[in-house]
């Protein structure tokens, strides 16, 4: 080349309108420890070499003035949109080689010198030819997802009436492989990465050079100024000098100068464009001249297609690329009764009901983007009448190749598709799994379906021609008779239940419809029988029944069948009295098998007993299982009194007792059981099925609680027992809501002074007065009310607790609250005693739990769990009763306790019965062993206190000191020296 002149001059003459240069002053600021930089394929600027390292011109300037400010610099590989989209949401501070976009800056900081200068090429897969803008028509260009290029290129293709087709990459990479494959033509990139990778691709540059980019450092919002100013000031000395580290990574990567010198071969692609673009110019306006007497001679063509359009009776359209129509003939407007100037414009949703237009347009979609015509078989509604169309559409394509208009061609086929469609159901219903037989007048078989020939057995030849047909009403009984005929005659069709018989004899239960079918005159020409098997309906329905009355595992009666039975014995005895009886039996323990091994064990017991129960009854008795382990026996007539009937039940339940309680065994392992039977006696002419069944429960409860493997005859005391439970159970909700609870208390007493009391509850009862709780808390913990009772209690004492502290004479007192074992179970039991504390502003220090043995021996681990939780915040714990039960000290010395209480009943006695003493004595000693405090209750002598103060017990509770008393009293207590 021998043209006289400079390369970088050529370079500055195109480049310098798109330079920046700023000159700040920007202080050093505080910088983040750790910097997180996010690195992309972009080499030689920046990428992940073969050892998984940070590499490029880009990562080794970042180096370099990281080490000159004492940077920490952490590289997070991503792909090009990811690093993007971490650097919006703060993941990643800062992203290298990021081109300078006004939108770019309104999300990311920029620094103000450039630490590149590049430009965008265009690269050519071996076969595609490219010497200006103007070949680009057509062309497929690969692009970076995300980048600018896809904008740029868009704006300056538009500018020679060009639409480009992009294909979206996710890496320069796979932009250039996507060209290497033939998945796309040309591909876009800047001249770094061109340069270095476009020829292990087989691809080469083209003379398309455009969008001149300075790159910079994007970093995320917030990051501090100073680091700005860093960068700046380092690339603002190093692109000064010619020496600098900066022109030694550029020549390291095989580049030069600060502005990245071109060759001169792409100064001379650049001027080459440069004229190319010129003569482009040139061709659009020609290619536009052009396009002129074209539409010209489509308007023609178009008036003359009008003409042959309008004539035919399909409707014919066009629609442009937002789907309105352009073109309408004289058949669509007729269709809609519109004129062709109030369709053109308008899309279907304006014409339509919105669910035939969203269909229109779904079809519309396919075939804008099909490669050839598609047909669609679409109705609409006109007048009430709905009108079925075949629909051909096809995609217009303009000279760029793009979809920009659809044509269509709608025919109407409503006649035809109901003709089809009779057809299709005609030989559908004719050949379906049914069996169809066809007769003619003389009722001979003429035609037999695959359905019947399959069902029956019978081959279609051996049935044509036949009259008598294999049909009888009654299984066993005659073939259809003249009467029946008649009858179908006369109604002009049959339909029931009947019984067929199969070509080897084998009768089967068929549903069978019979069909008279009259010729034009209204004479019978034809029968059409219509049979279906319900062989498996049958089946179905017999052991539904088997279902809906005999238990599934065990094949005894169910509840449904006992209760029947009991009916059918009642009515049956009216006339001559007798009495019954009725065992409730239940297994005891039951739950336990099921849950040690498993529910298939559980149901080898229940056949088991089932078998031996069964065989301990006479063959006129029922044994019903009704629950899950819980059976029913029910004796008919079993005395004629009831001495006679109570003397035969018994007997006959003893027996069930010893044959439950022999041994068993189950998957191979030995198994005892036992069970509990309550029993109640029937007099059939008046008791009612309900109260017997109530009172069978009742009496099987109460054999529970007597300890199970017993028989209990129904007494009129429990039913009396329950109706009281059941009234005090609903007066104690009534108390709950109405505030009929009142905490009384009782004095701890320590030498002469009050240190403390117990919190007992009293219910001021409207009729019956002061009620204490031993009456009422046991059916409070078998009912759900000891949960919200208890959770006041400790509230109603916890307010007490904060009253007494704001007073000086009272505020060393503390409050001993029992709790129940359903309370201490509660999951919520540690979080609501804490809010109960906070929320009455009482000291947790001055609150005592009071626990007994059996609560803390049930769930020992999680029982120990709460307490911790609660001792964490101050709450103490009292063991009451201690000594009265298991007593082990393998429990008690990891119980978080810090007082015992000994029972009244050994201090009852303490003083005529030495054992009562000597165990005194050994709780007040392990007391002490523990490091626990003690104190006595039920102490109601002197000699009883003075005897405990000998054993080493300081502290008491009693009625020597006190009774419990409302707190106005208890108040006046406190005040005085304790007297006796």
């Amino acid at each position: 080349m021998n043209t006289p002149f400079r390369i970088d001059r050529i370079c500055i003459a195109l480049l310098c309108c798109f330079l920046f240069v700023a000159e700040a002053g920007i202080a050093r600021a505080a910088l983040p420890a750790l910097v997180r930089v996010g690195v992309y394929d972009n080499s030689p600027k920046l990428f992940v070499d073969g050892n998984g390292h940070a590499a490029g011109i880009l990562i080794d300037l970042l180096d370099k003035t990281a080490a000159a400010e004492g940077w920490t610099v952490q590289y997070v590989p991503c792909t090009w949109a990811a690093c993007v989209a971490q650097l919006a949401r703060g993941e990643i501070d800062l992203l290298p080689d990021v081109a300078y976009t006004e939108e770019r800056a309104r999300m990311f900081a920029f620094h103000d010198v450039p630490a590149l200068l590049s430009w965008s090429q265009l690269y050519r897969g071996g076969r595609v030819k490219v010497a200006s803008i103007v070949d680009l028509r057509d062309k497929r260009i690969a692009v970076l997802d995300g980048s600018v290029q896809a904008a740029y290129l868009t704006s300056l293709l538009g500018a020679y009436g060009l639409t480009p087709r992009f294909v979206v990459a996710p890496s320069f990479d796979e932009a250039f492989r996507l060209v290497r494959d033939g998945k796309a033509d040309l591909a876009a990139a800047n001249n770094f990465y061109g340069d270095v990778h476009a020829q292990q691709y087989g691809l080469s540059a083209t003379p398309i050079v455009f969008m001149p980019t300075r790159l910079f450092y994007a970093a995320r919002p917030g990051l501090p100024p100073a680091f700005h100013a860093a960068l700046d000031r380092h690339l603002r000395a190093w692109q000064a000098d010619s020496d600098s580290v900066y022109f030694a990574v550029l020549k390291r990567w095989q580049l030069e100068g600060p502005a990245q010198r071109i060759n001169e071969r792409t100064a001379w692609l650049l001027l080459l464009s440069a004229t190319l673009l010129v003569v482009a110019v040139a061709a659009a306006l020609r290619f536009r001249g052009q396009a002129a007497h074209r539409a010209r001679a489509l308007r023609d063509t178009e008036n003359n297609l009008s003409l042959i359009l309008n004539s035919v009776d399909s409707l014919v359209y066009i629609k442009d690329a937002d789907f309105r129509y352009r073109y309408v003939n004289d058949a669509l407007c007729r269709m809609l009764g519109l004129s062709a100037a109030e369709i053109l414009g308008k899309d279907d949703f304006a014409l339509f009901e919105p669910g035939l237009a969203a269909e229109l347009r779904a079809h519309d979609l396919q075939a804008m983007t099909a490669a050839e015509p598609l047909l669609f078989e679409e109705s609409v509604v006109l007048d009430g009448a709905r009108r079925a169309y075949l629909s051909t559409k096809m995609a217009l394509a303009l000279g760029d190749g793009g979809a920009r208009s659809l044509c269509g061609v709608s025919s109407d086929v409503t006649s035809r598709k109901r003709m089809e469609e009779s057809v299709r159901i005609a030989a559908t219903v004719f050949e379906s799994h049914e069996g169809m037989l066809v007769l003619d007048r003389t009722r001979a078989v003429i035609d037999a379906n695959a359905g019947f020939c399959a069902m029956s057995g019978y081959g279609r030849d051996e049935l044509l021609g036949e009259r008598e047909l294999p049909f009888r009403l009654e299984q066993g009984g005659c073939d259809l008779d003249a009467s029946f005929w008649e009858a179908v005659d006369s109604e002009h069709k049959w339909h029931g239940s009947a019984y067929s018989r199969r070509k080897d004899a084998t009768p089967y239960p068929v549903l069978l419809t019979i069909s008279a079918v009259p010729d034009d005159d209204g004479h019978i020409a034809n029968y059409v029988c219509t049979v279906s098997d319900i062989t498996e309906l049958k089946q179905v329905q017999e052991r539904n029944q088997r279902l809906a009355y005999y238990d599934d595992l065990t094949g005894l009666p169910n509840r449904r069948l006992l209760f029947e039975r009991i009916h059918a014995c009642v009515a049956a005895s009216r006339d001559e009295p007798q009495v019954g009886a009725l065992l409730f039996l239940d297994l005891d323990n039951f739950k336990d098998l099921n849950d040690t091994r498993g529910h298939s064990a559980g149901d080898q017991l229940l056949l088991q007993v089932a078998q031996r129960v069964g065989a301990c009854v006479r063959a006129g008795d029922t044994v019903a299982r009704v629950g899950g382990d819980e059976f029913v026996v029910m004796l008919d007539a079993v005395g004629t009194n009831d001495e006679e009937a109570r003397l035969h039940a018994e007997v006959l339940a003893e027996k069930v007792l010893a044959v439950v309680a022999a041994p068993y065994v189950i998957d191979g392992l030995p198994h005892h059981a036992s069970c509990s039977i309550g029993v109640t006696l029937c007099a059939h002419s008046h008791e009612a099925l309900d109260t017997l069944m109530k009172r069978g429960d009742l009496a099987m409860y109460q054999a529970k609680a007597d300890g199970r493997n017993v028989v209990r005859f129904f007494e009129t005391w429990m039913e009396d027992a329950v109706a009281r439970r059941t009234r005090l159970e609903g007066e104690l909700r009534e108390a709950l809501a109405t505030g009929q609870f009142e905490l009384y208390y009782q004095p701890q007493v320590e030498g002469d002074r009050v240190v403390g009391a117990e919190a007992l509850l009293r219910w001021h009862h409207p009729r019956r007065g002061l009620i204490g709780p031993v009456e009422f808390i046991p059916v409070a913990e078998s009912t759900d009310l000891i949960l919200p009772m208890g959770a006041w209690v400790l509230r109603a004492a916890c307010e007490q607790l904060a009253r007494w502290k704001a007073a000086p004479h009272s505020a060393h007192l503390t409050v001993a609250v029992n709790i129940s074992i359903r309370q201490l179970m509660e999951d919520n039991f540690v979080r609501d005693t804490l809010a109960i504390i906070a929320a009455t502003g009482a000291d947790a220090g001055c609150l005592k739990l009071e626990l007994t043995e059996s609560m803390v021996i049930e769930g020992v681990e999680e029982t120990i769990a709460k307490m911790e939780a609660l001792r964490r915040h101050g709450v103490r714990f009292l063991l009451d009763d201690f000594g009265t039960g298991y007593s082990s000290l393998a429990y008690l010395k990891r119980l978080p306790l810090e007082q015992l209480k000994i029972d009244r009943s050994f201090v009852r006695d303490i003083l005529v019965d030495p054992n009562d003493a000597s165990i005194a004595r050994s709780i007040v000693a392990l007391a002490q062993a523990l490091g626990l405090s003690i104190i006595a209750e039920g102490v109601e002598t002197a000699a009883q206190r003075d005897k405990l103060l000998e054993l080493g017990c300081p502290r008491f509770q009693g009625y020597l000191y006190g009774r419990p008393m409302p707190v106005a009293d208890f108040d006046d207590l406190v005040v005085a020296p304790v007297t006796q």
